[in-house]
């Protein structure tokens, strides 16, 4: 299932207070390795994200720890055939968990020009944009999609994102917002779970 925490911008010192409690030591640590206030508030959220999903799908309610491949990808370490993934951006986070490889992304519609766009675009696709209306959201989507592609390999971005073909893709469906697009590893369609930080601190 597809969770998502809208406005993650507006999360405040007390939310940060509420959660510590709530996260493993390991992601204490993984916190206190950040500075900026936004990417602590986001690192918490999509870890309590992850363990509301466990908890709903699994009844799984202690914290979870991580075990990580070779290229970094993170597992469950209790769990090892439940697959998971989390993602944040500047104002919404998203995690989904399922019991197949998966892999999810989201970004803030940003504009993206069409110079950085030939950084992860194949010609082809570039030439399928610009005739576009609305290109920009169309490229905020493309490379949501690709980081999606590229996380289910584990690779992340040493990917060159230009030589992902569209059939790696097409098992990869998007959400458009006003605010975000988030693409997600699904065999089918899914309506996203939107979450409260009420339902995040809750306790479990």
């Amino acid at each position: 299932m597809l969770y998502i925490l809208e406005n993650t911008d507006k999360l405040d010192d007390e939310f940060l207070e509420k959660a510590i409690p709530l996260l493993s030591l390991q992601r204490i640590r993984k916190l206190d390795e950040l500075r900026i206030r936004s990417d602590k508030n986001n690192c918490a959220a999509v870890y309590l994200m992850l363990r509301f999903a466990l908890n709903s799908e699994y009844s799984i309610c202690k914290a979870p720890e991580f075990t990580f491949g070779d290229r970094g990808k993170p597992f469950l370490s209790d769990e090892p055939d439940i697959h998971f993934n989390f993602s944040h951006c500047r104002n919404s986070c998203a995690c989904i968990v399922d019991s197949k490889e998966t892999a999810v992304d989201i970004s803030d519609n940003r504009k993206i020009s069409l110079k950085t766009a030939k950084y992860f675009c194949s010609q082809e696709e570039l030439d399928r944009i610009i005739t576009l209306d609305n290109q920009n959201r169309e490229l905020v989507k493309l490379w949501t999609v690709k980081e999606c592609c590229s996380k289910l390999t584990g690779k992340g971005l040493i990917t060159d994102f230009r030589t992902i073909s569209e059939k790696e893709t097409r098992s990869i469906r998007s959400i458009c917002r006003d605010d975000y697009v988030v693409s997600y590893k699904a065999d089918e369609a899914v309506e996203p779970v939107m979450l409260s930080v009420e339902q995040l601190i809750s306790g479990y």
